[in-house]
């Protein structure tokens, strides 16, 4: 079977292994380059033609596979080579081949295959599509096939997954199949459908519809982070295979890349490529300049979620406009701050309802622990009708919290920025950061990473004006700056930035000034007069 053969093939590793054997929903198996997701992919479709799809009256196995990708020549450098590894078109099992050349591709596989205790034929006809400029809906709805296959899916359009399942269970038709093999399949059909918390009928008809995809991790943003990790956007018919780090001793397909490789990999490329292509975890796209250089995911993201000190209070700085935003922490004795969690609010969520995420968020995870201080946008305390007793956005969130909420002392983009950023540089001791984040902060970390960023013209050095994009990461870190400028005041921020970079040793200007200022003999006494 070409360079790939069923029976002998081992997969690269545990992970691989069971993404292979998976019957769905939706299946995708992600790792760090190089890991065996390709040829995992490849094997998956003819595996399970040989070992689950039904049988049909006749005694053969009818499989149709549809493999989908953005287009024709990306096709050809990644999932048509490993598919012609394990079945050039030369290959004994090739019954036609047609197609190829920037056109869909058709090949028609038969084999023989044991089934308990018979053998069946399998007949399998593998075919290409190009989603290219068509509409993605219009271009799926020409299948109707057994499976599918997404080849680096996550640069398909996040409509494809759910529109080519729809387009799977339709070959071969229900009729053509046994009765034995129909109730076989159903019965487990039923069983995954059940456990989705879908409603069945009893004795329901339900034909494998399988559809898997592989993929290098992308950027949190990607559809893949949202569907499969993301609880608050999970889906329930996901199912992701995560791959092990390429240098830890789990990693997978070692025989195709040994450790040493990923080892020069990490060696010769920036932290966010490595943390990718190396680790295997999804990443931040790097499309504009950071503000907060500084920061680095290793150093001042914790390894496992964060519980709160107890006999700490805590600190939360707030957000208003659009889309307001919370950041909860706590300010520790050693100087170091704690983030804890983030409350992001859809754009348009009111007062009231904001108040309610954060008093679900305190109630439920800090119960019974006190708020030492709170800090909220300066200009979320103005603009309410106070003859006619209204109350500014920040006022109500307060109210309806019973928390004194006080604006912060600044609006000043450099000076909200410089109090985050003492933090980020502050080192407690060698083991100690000056600021450690629970992972589950996913917006504020991905921010941090990069996507809070100066704008195009601030990046590319074309204005004075060092301008922050709006998006969604915006609004927590204006929240987080509220709460760190609150704590150390304006002019506790611009005095330690002054101090920036300089040892502790080392004597101002403004204080070496003050020292060499001659001083008058005297020998005047106040109390010898």
């Amino acid at each position: 079977m070409g360079n790939i053969n069923l029976q002998r093939y081992k997969p690269p590793g545990p992970v691989g292994a069971a993404f292979i054997q998976s019957r769905g929903p939706i299946d995708l198996i992600m790792g760090p380059a190089g890991s065996g997701k390709t040829v995992a992919s490849v094997v998956k479709g003819p595996s399970l033609a040989s070992s689950y799809f039904p049988v049909c009256k006749d005694g053969w196995v009818r499989v149709k596979i549809a493999c989908i990708r953005d287009t024709y020549r990306d096709f050809a450098r990644t999932a048509l080579a490993s598919w012609y590894d394990a079945f050039p078109v030369s290959h004994p099992f090739t019954i036609s081949h047609e197609g190829g050349q920037d056109r869909p591709i058709k090949h028609n596989l038969r084999w023989r295959a044991m089934r308990g205790n018979r053998e069946v034929t399998i007949d399998l006809i593998m075919e290409t599509g190009a989603i290219g400029d068509h509409n993605v809906e219009q271009f799926i709805k020409g299948y109707e096939v057994s499976a599918a296959w997404l080849n680096e899916c996550d640069m398909l359009d996040e409509r494809v997954p759910g529109l080519m399942f729809q387009r799977t269970g339709r070959y071969p038709k229900v009729e053509d199949i046994a009765p034995s093999e129909l109730e076989r399949v159903s019965r487990d059909g039923r069983e995954t459908f059940t456990k989705m918390g879908l409603t069945i009928e009893e004795g329901e008809t339900i034909l494998p519809r399988i559809v898997w995809g592989d993929l290098n991790p992308p950027d949190i943003d990607n559809w893949v982070y949202r569907f499969c990790v993301d609880q608050k956007t999970k889906m329930p018919g996901f199912n992701l295979f995560r791959q092990p780090s390429g240098l830890t001793s789990k990693a997978e397909n070692r025989v195709g890349k040994p450790r040493s490789s990923y080892e020069l990999e990490a060696a010769t490329q920036p932290e966010h490529i490595v943390r990718r292509m190396v680790h295997g975890e999804f990443g931040y796209s790097m499309d504009g300049k950071p503000v907060y250089p500084e920061f680095s995911l290793h150093r001042h993201v914790a390894d496992q979620p964060l519980d709160p000190l107890q006999g700490v209070p805590l600190g939360i700085g707030l957000d208003a406009g659009g889309s307001p935003a919370a950041i909860i922490g706590q300010f520790l004795p050693n100087g170091s701050l704690r983030l804890l969690s983030e409350i992001c609010a859809e754009p348009g969520t009111g007062p009231s309802r904001f108040s309610e995420m954060i008093y679900e968020v305190l109630s439920s995870r800090f119960p019974g622990m006190p708020v030492s201080e709170a800090w909220g946008d300066p200009s979320a305390f103005w603009g309410a009708d106070r003859q006619n007793g209204e109350l500014a956005f920040m006022e109500t969130v307060a109210r309806a919290l019973s928390i004194n909420i006080l604006p912060a002392p600044s609006n000043e983009p450099a000076i909200r920025q410089e109090s985050v950023r003492w933090y980020l540089a502050k080192t407690i001791d060698a083991t100690t950061e000056g600021m450690l984040i629970c992972p589950t902060m996913t917006t504020i970390i991905a921010g941090f990473a990069a996507h809070y960023k100066l704008t195009k013209q601030a990046s590319a050095g074309n204005t004075d004006i060092l301008a922050v994009v709006k998006n969604r990461y915006s609004h927590p870190h204006d929240g987080l700056q509220y709460l760190t400028l609150g704590h150390r005041g304006r002019a506790g921020v611009i005095q330690d930035g002054s101090g920036l970079g300089r040892p502790n040793n080392v004597i101002g200007l403004g204080q070496r000034r003050g020292l060499a200022q001659p001083k008058a003999k005297s020998d005047f006494d106040v109390w010898s007069v």
